[in-house]
């Protein structure tokens, strides 16, 4: 079986969310638990732990990965017999899926608590979730979204296109005009890949972004499952070079600097809006810190230190 054929599409996706990447990664758990070689429960569990470690490398900075892997090993902690590991595997995998697709609608609710009706709202890329909340929120009333571009790839194009779509009125601006319009924005909206001890994981341009938030006095929302929640001492490598062609096909002599990520310190984060409720930047830490976390996952993240 070729895992690294299995998990190609994880990396070729530059450009959905990190949930839809979840959920991708959630499949190919489920094709492998029928189709990996395996003799004993013992064997099929480190042909899966091979195959999460596979897909934490694909996509590094999602913490929804190490939650999916998190999910699958603990539940091959007491199959008997290679049947039951394989239903186990698949099981868990599943569930993890119907979770995430749960954990949006679920989201959305809880983001009407913080963003009142008529307000405007700035978002970066084009999370899943936060298109989900934003949807939700412009269901209710009046709602207008200033929608960031997202270079290199642009996804805020197609965030603009879908809000639009549905009837919410959107401004789309390149990112480099965040400040500016945060002038005329009441709330920052943004996903995140990943929450942990450097804070939260998203796509470049969202430090800026929130501590200019924070100059103005614009509060900062993150919404984010608690799958994307990692385990104290968990790395979150945003030091992911993609191709110099998306931004330039530049001339001789000049180097282009490329990467989707980068970390946003907890502190500059007004809340953050999980299925769960709304959580203050302790409060998720508190959290964070009673994560479980399998010995092979431990082992995938020192690698990584």
């Amino acid at each position: 079986m070729n895992l690294d054929a299995l998990v190609a599409p994880l990396r070729a996706d530059v450009v959905s969310g990190a949930s839809v990447v979840a959920r991708a990664a959630a499949d190919v758990v489920r094709r492998a638990a029928s189709r990996l070689p395996a003799d004993s429960p013992s064997e099929f569990r480190t042909g899966m732990a091979d195959l999460t470690g596979r897909i934490l490398d694909a996509q590094p900075s999602m913490a929804s990965l190490v939650a999916l892997g998190r999910d699958v090993l603990i539940a091959l902690d007491d199959p008997q017999d290679v049947t039951e590991a394989r239903a186990a595997a698949a099981g868990a995998a599943t569930a993890f899926r119907d979770f995430l697709q749960w954990s949006i609608a679920s989201i959305g609710e809880r983001f009407l608590t913080v963003v009142p009706e008529g307000s405007t709202v700035l978002t970066l890329s084009a999370s899943s979730t936060v298109r989900r909340a934003l949807e939700e929120a412009g269901r209710r009333g009046p709602l207008k979204v200033v929608c960031l571009e997202g270079r290199p790839v642009s996804e805020g194009r197609r965030l603009a296109q879908q809000l639009a779509a549905v009837g919410v009125e959107v401004l789309f601006a390149v990112d480099a005009a965040a400040a500016s319009l945060l002038e005329v924005s009441d709330h920052v909206v943004m996903g995140a890949d990943s929450l942990g001890d450097r804070g939260f994981v998203n796509k470049i341009g969202s430090r800026a972004l929130a501590r200019s938030a924070g100059d103005e006095g614009v509060p900062v929302h993150v919404v984010l499952d608690r799958a994307k929640f990692l385990p104290p001492g968990f790395p979150q490598p945003t030091d992911d070079p993609r191709p110099a062609e998306e931004v330039w096909r530049a001339p001789p002599g000049v180097h282009v600097w490329n990467r989707y990520f980068e970390s946003v310190p907890a502190h500059l984060v007004t809340d953050f809006v999980t299925e769960e409720g709304v959580h203050t930047p302790e409060e998720a830490e508190a959290v964070r810190a009673d994560l479980p976390v399998p010995a092979e996952l431990r082992e995938w993240a020192d690698r990584w230190r």
